[in-house]
């Protein structure tokens, strides 16, 4: 694969809860939602996706609360980003997640939704605690095809090695080819082949040690 670079690394930083970062939520759902296609198609079939993930950006405990998101800026435009987190984080926050979404589309959901999870049961590896787990990687349709991801993915992993995790992990559609290659161009080796009960959804559970350099 050729690896692509920018002429000049693009600054990255937090996310943060602030007025201004919410008021462009719109602007970051054109990465946050297609990097957690299809899974979250069939997790939130009947609500409103693009309001359950900005109502998800908005709580500190979701897997994709702002507080989480590091942001690739240029100028002052989000040119894309990531979410990562521990394996202990993530496990707690798809639960609050799930709760949330009960919540929101009422009590005759809570059996639906157990039927969602217990169908994707089988579609990722089980998370380990020291795993660092991206969840989301992406860039806005503006800035794609100029090799930026590369910035999100060295930031990411250099993250991992200085906040001392084992491995650096992502879940992967199986018929995403460009983000397959980008990860094994990277040292990513297939860890899990998952697939969901109705064998509609297969993801590959992608790792890299993080003491390889």
């Amino acid at each position: 694969m050729n690896l692509r670079h920018p002429s000049q690394t693009p600054p990255l930083r937090w996310g943060h809860k602030t007025p201004d970062l919410e008021r462009r939520i719109a602007e970051i759902l054109t990465w946050v939602r297609p990097a957690g296609q299809p899974y979250d198609d069939v997790l939130l079939e009947g609500a409103d996706i693009d309001q359950t993930l900005s109502r998800w950006m908005l709580r500190d405990n979701s897997e994709i609360t702002l507080q989480r998101a590091r942001l690739l800026m240029l100028d002052d435009r989000i040119a894309g980003g990531y979410i990562a987190l521990s394996g202990t984080e993530l496990r707690t926050a798809r639960q609050a997640d799930l709760l949330d979404v009960a919540r929101h589309m009422g009590e005759g959901s809570y059996a639906m939704l157990r039927e969602r999870v217990e169908r994707l049961r089988e579609l990722f590896a089980p998370l380990e605690d020291n795993d660092f787990v991206i969840t989301r990687l992406g860039l806005h349709p503006d800035h794609r095809g100029r090799g930026l991801c590369h910035a999100l993915i060295e930031d990411y992993l250099r993250r991992g090695r200085q906040g001392g995790f084992r491995r650096a992990r992502v879940d992967v559609p199986e018929t995403h080819r460009a983000a397959l290659d980008l990860c094994r161009a990277y040292g990513f080796d297939t860890a899990y082949r998952g697939k969901s009960n109705d064998g509609k959804l297969k993801y590959l559970t992608m790792v890299r040690d993080l003491n390889d350099h």
